[in-house]
C-alpha cells in the first residue's frame, strides 16, 4: 500500500537528517583530532542547515497552499503548543530546564556529549555536610600546599597551578608522587592520587588528580552514586563564561541557612572549585542551590547534538579523546 504523500515527506526529512547527523559521528570518530578535524564540523553545519531549510520548505509549501495569513497562524498555534508542552514539562518535572544537551566530554563514562538528558528538581544525593558561613568562605582561600617536608603557598589549587607553572619544585613533586602532596585549603584537606588516562587510540597514561577530601577528620572518596546536577553558574564564576554545566555533586553543604553545592566532573582530575584561571583570577566558589535547575534522571544518546548545533557548539574538545580511571572510589 502506497503511504500518503505528507507522511511519505516527513520520513524522507527525518531519513537525510539522521543520515547526516550519523555521517558527522563516523567523521568525528575517525578524524577528531587529527588533521583532518574541520571535517566533522562542517558536517554539523550541514545538519544545521538542514533543519533550516525543511523548517522553509513546510512554511513556504504551507504558503503556497493556504496563503501566509493562514500559515502565520499555524506557525503560532505551533509555537504556543510547543511553549505549552515545555512549561507542562517543567510543571512536571519541577523544573526550568527539563530538558538539556551534555555539551563536554567532562562526565564520561556515564554522560557523552550529544546525549539528550532530562532533568527533575528533586532532592539531590550528595555527602550532605554542615559548616559555618566562615568555613565556607575559607574554602576559596588560598592553598597550603604540603611535600617533602616542604610546604607552599598557592592560588587556587596546586593542580590549576601546576597546569600554568609546569616547572615549579612543587609541581615536579606533585607530577612524582601525588601521594605525597597534600594540599589544605580552608576547612578541606585535599588528598591526591594518580589517576590512568586512557587515550581514544588506545595509549595509556597517568596524571595527578583528587582522590579524596578530608573534612573534620573524615575521608570523603569519589562517589559515583551521588547524583549529576545541572547547575547555571552565577556572574563572576569562572564556568559562568561556559554555561550551564553538568556534572556530579560531590558535597552539599548546609552553611547560614543555605545550602551549597561543590561538583565535580567524572572525567576531570578535580572539584570545580579546585579550577582556576590565573589570567583572570577567577575560579568556582560553592554553588547556591538557587542556581541548580535539577537533576538528572535520564538521558537518550545522540538526540542532543541536535540542540548543540542549534546553538553552534560544532566542535568538540580534546577531552572527548581521554577518559580517566580512579583508583579509590566509594
Amino acid at each position: 500500500m502506497e503511504l500518503p504523500k505528507e507522511f511519505s515527506k516527513v520520513h524522507v526529512q527525518l531519513l537525510v537528517l539522521f543520515s547526516t547527523l550519523l555521517l558527522f559521528l563516523i567523521a568525528n570518530a575517525a578524524f577528531g583530532g587529527t588533521s583532518l578535524g574541520f571535517i566533522p564540523p562542517l558536517i554539523a553545519v550541514l545538519v544545521l542547515i538542514e533543519i533550516f531549510a525543511f523548517v522553509g520548505m513546510e512554511v513556504k509549501e504551507g504558503a503556497s497552499k493556504h496563503g501566509w495569513k493562514h500559515e502565520i497562524v499555524d506557525t503560532i498555534i505551533a509555537l504556543a503548543v510547543a511553549i505549552a508542552v515545555w512549561y507542562g514539562a517543567s510543571f512536571i518535572l519541577n523544573t526550568s530546564s527539563p530538558v538539556s544537551g551534555v555539551v563536554s566530554c567532562s562526565m564520561l563514562p556515564n554522560l557523552y556529549r550529544g546525549d539528550f538528558i532530562i532533568v527533575q528538581g528533586a532532592q539531590v544525593e550528595a555527602y550532605e555536610i554542615n559548616m559555618t558561613e566562615q568555613e565556607l568562605e575559607s574554602l576559596t582561600r588560598r592553598a597550603a600546599v604540603y611535600y617533602n617536608g616542604r610546604n607552599a603557598s598557592v592560588e587556587g589549587s596546586v593542580f590549576s597551578y601546576c597546569i600554568a607553572n609546569p616547572s615549579a619544585e612543587v609541581c615536579e613533586a606533585l607530577a612524582e608522587n601525588p601521594e605525597g602532596v597534600t594540599e589544605k585549603k580552608g576547612a578541606f584537606t585535599y588528598n591526591y592520587e594518580r589517576c590512568t588516562v586512557k587515550y581514544q587510540d588506545g595509549k595509556q597514561g597517568s596524571i595527578p588528580c583528587l582522590k579524596s577530601v578530608t573534612f573534620k577528620g573524615r575521608e570523603y572518596l569519589t562517589n559515583f552514586s551521588n547524583d549529576i546536577i545541572i547547575y547555571a553558574p552565577p556572574e563572576g564564576y569562572l564556568y559562568s563564561m561556559i554555561g550551564d554545566i553538568v556534572h556530579r555533586a560531590m558535597f552539599k553543604i548546609n552553611a547560614g541557612g543555605e545550602t551549597y553545592y561543590l561538583t565535580r566532573g567524572d572525567n576531570n582530575p578535580v572539584l570545580d572549585l579546585q579550577v582556576y584561571d590565573y589570567g583572570r583570577g577567577l575560579t568556582n566558589p560553592p554553588v547556591p542551590e538557587r542556581f541548580v535547575r535539577g537533576k538528572v534522571i535520564a538521558r537518550i544518546p545522540i538526540l542532543g547534538y541536535f540542540k548543540l548545533f542549534l546553538h553552534g557548539y560544532f566542535q568538540e574538545d580534546s577531552q572527548c579523546r581521554t577518559q580517566l580511571e580512579y583508583t579509590h572510589i566509594e
